[in-house]
């Protein structure tokens, strides 16, 4: 309770508990006398409740029942002018001046709004004298638990700016236009599937009522959540719905409506962009573009959604200069938004540092955000010339994609995995890789990123492919198509004139012939020097398999002949442990203490471990070396245990997506790696933590999926991997019970 609330309260109190005058009361607390005679009066009609606000309706306002029917003339007719308004009532005998329907339209939030601060939703606007001494009345009812009452009062609010204590209140209590408001705050906050259900629902409600002005901004709303949820065939029947809203062109509307006529507008080109339509949305584009140049004052929010549509049009420099103009004019949250989407345009440039330090210290609550830091680690970790780290970040990033932005962020790690395992010169493994999200992308209409997959796969690699005309390809594609067909200086110079280092970067992978040719007549590449020391380009650097899932196997590729070796278990364990370390130094000490607890001479025997590794996996002494109390391995690693953490990785995220099938496959392809416990007779304690760990999490994850299987009703179906799985987990327990 604010000290204003207190002091009445006070006094009203101690007026009725003591025998006192209202003048020595109102001398006692320092009040006038005609101030006090009102608090003691609305304390016995309203009890504290009473004494929370200090609004009392002016005088000469207009009649309720005549606001209501102005508001509802517009929410009928959303293109209706104030002259227009005018001219009706006058024909119904009401009269009223333009400025009083003005008035009425401006304390609703239907006018008067600054349009350069206009927010995207179109339902926030500045706090009037009424709505802040109202609001604060709410706050006081909500903590005192009588949420009916707050609710009451902001229901009587005319136009709510935008604030903490709405999205508190169960619809429920909440009139229409409370919950038009409250949806609007919410964007971003719930889950996108919930919110989409909720918009739809209020949606049909308003246009029952023929809301319609409150339809269009509901509306809106939901073109932009589908944009979000990357589903633009919704989003264009959305929109050519809403047109309907809007009155024809030729036709003279109220001002209002070029707000929303500019959002809708975008809306369309989104859809269009995600359906491949891209003559269509650039021209989408530069209306839009023409538009915002002849205002002279343009909301933060149209540059920004400009800016989202020149992104999605992969036109990077001119989205970097839509955001950065919306920017300065944005706070809060919004700011951070707009951020993050700048950000984006650093990463497609390759400027990875940059995009990181943009959103240094910036916590974002949103669809998308929240793996959003590890994802470009990721990518930057792999132009630095650290795939196994790229491949774990991506990883990671699987594991925990949030339900919102499972659908939309599964590609990109898939391609940042596909992309690291080419530059390891796993070319088939990273091909296999793309080619097994094909299903998933063809059902939820993914086109873009199924066209690059085509491309990325094809078994050809002296294939030609036709150039599209510009009108029928995304400047990503053409990057692509220019390197399938060989010609990486154009590819280079286009993706520097687009913006798209980043993703050549990605892409160079792929096609490795054109650097190498480059490379041997001593010519400049255009890629980092760490992205040249790469196994993809330069065949003496070894890249060996350790599966240990069972017996231990060791596959060497790279420097000499590619075969199956064998090694003692305390260098087979030392080889796992190299194999699994997060950096390529690892402290002597560590490994003395692991290996050699108890041993007067651990440098020896150390010595001599290396010598049998080099000698049996062909690794020369520069590749794996001593040098200041370290262990430096410039070796590259796959392990089949990395490879099992990765399918179980993509089988979480395609359950996020509400993917039950595709999320199986990969359960499946990950216990199939298990051939039999690991760490067969090695004893020492990394081993031993390793083994525990790893049979630990297998047991948790088959119980997860015996659970999974339980509630699809498949719980007779693999067989075949449950026994595989029975031999190996010690215990089975409740999988047992399910399965």
């Amino acid at each position: 309770m604010h000290n204003k609330e207190k002091l009445r309260l006070r006094a009203a109190q101690y007026y009725l508990k003591h025998d006192l005058s209202l003048r020595k009361t109102a001398l006692k607390f320092q009040i006038a006398c005609c101030t006090l005679f009102k608090w003691v009066k609305l304390y016995k009609e309203k009890g504290k409740e009473g004494l929370f606000s200090s609004y009392h309706r002016p005088w000469n306002r207009a009649a309720s029942d005549i606001e209501k029917r102005i508001l509802l003339m517009k929410e009928h007719d959303p293109g209706l002018t104030v002259r227009k308004a005018k001219e009706h009532l006058e024909k119904e005998g009401v009269r009223i001046s333009i400025k009083g329907v003005w008035g009425i339209w401006r304390r609703y939030g239907y006018a008067g709004f600054s349009h350069k601060n206009r927010s995207f939703s179109f339902t926030d606007c500045a706090w009037s004298y009424e709505a802040r001494e109202k609001y604060k009345s709410a706050e006081q009812l909500f903590e005192l638990g009588t949420v009916n009452r707050a609710a009451e009062v902001l229901n009587s609010i005319p136009s709510l700016p935008g604030n903490e204590l709405l999205p508190k209140i169960p619809d429920p209590f909440l009139n229409i236009r409370r919950r038009v408001e409250k949806i609007s705050f919410l964007f971003g906050k719930i889950p996108v599937g919930t919110y989409l259900r909720q918009l739809r629902d209020l949606y049909d409600e308003c246009q029952h009522q023929n809301l319609y002005y409150s339809a269009m901004i509901v509306g809106l709303v939901e073109t932009m959540a589908l944009s979000w949820n990357g589903e633009p065939l919704k989003m264009l029947k959305k929109v050519e719905e809403l047109k309907d809203t809007f009155p024809n062109k030729e036709s003279y509307s109220s001002y209002i409506l070029s707000g929303p006529r500019l959002t809708l507008l975008t809306s369309l080109g989104f859809a269009y962009t995600g359906l491949l339509k891209i003559k269509e949305a650039s021209d989408i584009a530069r209306t839009c573009r023409n538009i915002l140049k002849r205002r002279k004052y343009t909301s933060a929010f149209s540059r920004r959604d400009l800016g989202q549509l020149y992104a999605l049009l992969e036109d990077f420099e001119e989205a970097k200069y839509w955001y950065t103009s919306s920017i300065d004019n944005l706070s809060g949250r919004e700011k951070k938004i707009t951020k993050s989407l700048l950000a984006d345009t650093y990463i497609v440039k390759g400027e990875y540092k940059k995009a990181l330090e943009l959103l240094r210290n910036e916590e974002l609550d949103h669809w998308g955000s929240r793996s959003r830091i590890t994802r470009i680690r990721s990518m930057r970790v792999l132009t630095k010339g650290m795939p196994n780290k790229a491949i774990s970040l991506a990883t990671k990033v699987l594991a925990s994609l949030e339900k919102e932005e499972a659908k939309g962020s599964i590609f990109g790690c898939y391609f940042t995995i596909a992309s690291a395992y080419c530059s390891l010169g796993e070319q088939t493994r990273a091909r296999r890789i793309l080619k097994e999200l094909l299903p998933f992308l063809t059902k939820n209409k993914l086109s873009e990123v199924k066209t690059m997959i085509d491309i990325l796969i094809s078994d050809d690699p002296s294939e030609k492919i036709s150039m599209p005309s510009y009108e029928e390809s995304l400047p990503t594609i053409k990057v692509l198509l220019l390197l399938k067909n060989g010609q990486y200086s154009r590819a280079l110079q286009y993706a520097e004139k687009k913006g798209l280092s980043g993703v050549l970067h990605r892409y160079v992978f792929f096609f490795p012939e054109a650097i190498m040719k480059l490379l041997k007549k001593g010519k400049t590449t255009g890629l980092p020097r760490t992205m040249l020391n790469l196994p993809v380009f330069r065949q003496d650097i070894p890249v060996y398999s350790v599966k240990f899932l069972g017996n231990v196997i060791v596959h060497k590729k790279g420097m000499r002949s590619s075969g199956r070796v064998k090694l003692a278990p305390k260098d087979t364990a030392f080889l796992i442990h190299l194999a699994n370390a997060k950096s390529q130094h690892i402290a002597l000490d560590r490994i003395y203490n692991n290996f050699w607890p108890n041993s007067n001479n651990p440098s020896r025997n150390l010595a001599h471990l290396l010598v049998r590794i080099r000698r049996t996996l062909g690794i020369p002494s520069h590749f794996l070396y001593i040098k200041n109390n370290m262990i430096c391995n410039d070796c590259h690693f796959i392990t089949d245990h990395g490879e099992y953490l990765e399918h179980l990785a993509k089988a979480k995220a395609f359950l996020r997506a509400d993917e039950w099938a595709f999320a199986r496959t990969e359960y499946l392809c990950g216990f199939s790696l298990f051939r039999a416990a690991p760490f067969k007779k090695m004893y020492d304690n990394w081993s031993e933590d390793m083994r525990r760990t790893i049979l630990g999490q297998l047991e948790k994850e088959a119980l997860t999926f015996a659970r999974l299987c339980s509630a699809q009703g498949e719980q007779a179906k693999d067989i075949d991997i449950w026994k595989k799985l029975s031999r190996i987990i010690p215990s089975l327990g409740e999988i047992k019970d399910l399965i």
